[in-house]
């Protein structure tokens, strides 16, 4: 019973190792680091066979932003296919395009033209797997922002996120504003991606199990623009076993927060490597506060202040190559962070051009630098942690080149890993998604801003037949997309059957 028992383990794990494996010019990009560890039995992180995110439920295509925000919200698992750029079109007018600032009047007669932003809560148990084009160019989500709160087992990969020019708050703090069921709401923070536990109580709340993998963050602007968004893909709160990998963050202020105060104190474990940090003219590549991080054959290029370890955190430096930056690796002493780096041949530290570097080094092309304090550990990932492991961990001088070749979306073939073929648009899915609403969902809203009910649920229905030869058959427009329902079965205009 008990061989029986592991050989049925055996077969699950290798299942799961099969549909995340993915090997591209002798490289595997398959899921690994923190994310990749099941965590410790008996506590709400752990997760027998790691992050798997939606495995095991329906395939399905987003054609559109209701689409999207359905299956990423409703509580079934869902692996989601989208294979074009998707963003809120509802219009509004903003003071200009770098601030954002909502007109007082929303009738065209003051400001610039601009479209709403929305919200994604992002529900446990969902892929979501960006398809790019015959030019490499992936899928762009636009003016939304997506949030996990208190979520667990999500994978997002191959996708490219952006809140440039998303409308904020007349006055005050800069947060997103929606345009719902004919009224304004303020929808949060400025966040590309948010993943938190704080939604009863940071003290008692929890999520994890998160992979986000070969995506690109930027937001573009001038002047104020770089003060008015904050995080690109930011971790809050008791979240656990994360990895960040083969990500582009580039033309922004913040990138990457992990912690959000000296006082959000968990021991968050966190995979960062081979992601490409690129102009960043501020800060947060990332910034940690507590838990522990590797932080692994990553690239910083043109950026200001880079790693930085705040308030009792713990990283390890493996294999980083770091080039015209002002500070890339650092924290303030009097904080408690510490961080200890791989001492072995072609895995140390690389410096080019950069300034305040950690004592004992010096720029390769002679630069002149200062040296930053940072107290130092002796912590590295295997020794909390026997299995865990990085598919691949390069040598640092190889690093500036395996990023701009692979770090971002659209860089290799991802969905097929996922499944052999794309389906078509599902309006029966579609409305199970609608009507089985996660915890944290708001509901889900048509391309009118109208809270919808059901797949339908406000479609502009142009003909409703009924004779003996064709039996029943209705069109409606829904989405700007015709549907022709014959005897119960949907179609596209073009007979694309549907259902």
């Amino acid at each position: 019973m008990k061989r029986k028992l592991l050989f049925t383990l055996i077969g699950c794990l290798i299942s799961v190792l099969t549909m995340q494996a993915q090997t591209i010019d002798g490289r595997n990009f398959g899921i690994d680091g923190f994310a990749a560890y099941a965590g410790t039995p008996g506590t709400n992180h752990y997760l027998e066979g790691g992050t798997t995110g939606g495995q095991g439920g329906k395939v399905v295509y987003a054609d559109n932003f209701s689409q999207l925000q359905a299956y990423l919200q409703s509580t079934n698992p869902y692996i989601i296919l989208v294979d074009h750029d998707i963003a809120p079109t509802i219009k509004c007018y903003v003071n200009n395009l770098n601030e954002g600032k909502l007109c007082e009047k929303q009738d065209g007669s003051e400001g610039v033209e601009d479209t709403y932003g929305e919200r994604i809560m992002i529900a446990s148990n969902k892929t979501l797997i960006g398809i790019a084009d015959a030019e490499g160019r992936a899928p762009l989500f636009s003016h939304i922002t997506f949030v996990m709160q208190c979520t667990s087992n999500v994978i997002i990969r191959n996708c490219t996120f952006t809140l440039t020019g998303v409308p904020v708050l007349k006055s005050g703090e800069n947060k997103i504003v929606a345009w719902r069921n004919g009224a304004q709401k303020e929808v949060g923070d400025p966040d590309c991606i948010g993943i938190q536990a704080d939604k009863n109580s940071a003290s008692t709340d929890w999520g994890g199990h998160i992979w986000v993998d070969h995506c690109s963050f930027y937001n573009t602007g001038e002047g104020t623009a770089k003060d008015r968004y904050d995080g690109l893909l930011d971790c809050k709160n008791n979240v656990k076993w994360v990895t960040f990998s083969y990500n582009h963050f580039y033309e922004h202020n913040k990138a990457c927060l992990c912690g959000k105060g000296n006082s959000d104190n968990f021991d968050r474990t966190m995979s960062v490597h081979h992601n490409f940090y690129e102009n960043i003219a501020g800060s947060r590549l990332p910034l940690q506060r507590f838990g522990h991080m590797h932080y692994c054959n990553n690239y910083q290029l043109n950026c200001e202040d880079g790693y930085d370890i705040r308030k009792d955190a713990i990283g390890y430096v493996d294999a980083c190559y770091f080039e015209n930056t002002k500070t890339p690796v650092h924290g303030k002493t009097s904080d408690g962070g510490s961080v200890s780096v791989r001492k072995d041949e072609g895995y140390d530290i690389i410096y080019k051009t950069c300034d305040n570097l950690l004592e004992g080094y010096s720029n390769i092309d002679g630069y002149k630098s200062k040296v930053t304090d940072m107290y130092t550990t002796d912590w590295y990932p295997t020794k909390d942690y026997p299995d865990y492991s990085l598919n691949q961990i390069d040598k640092t001088a190889d690093v500036p080149e395996i990023l701009k070749k692979y770090a971002g979306a659209g860089k290799i073939e991802i969905w097929k890993t996922y499944t052999d073929a794309i389906p078509a648009v599902d309006i029966d899915e579609f409305d199970k998604a609608i009507k089985s609403p996660g915890p944290m969902s708001e509901g889900v809203f048509d391309q009118n801003g109208k809270k919808m009910n059901g797949a339908t649920t406000g479609v502009q229905t142009i003909s409703i037949t009924t004779n003996n030869n064709a039996g029943r058959v209705v069109k409606y427009v829904y989405n700007g997309q015709l549907v022709i329902e014959k005897n119960g079965k949907r179609y596209t205009a073009s007979g694309v059957l549907l259902k």
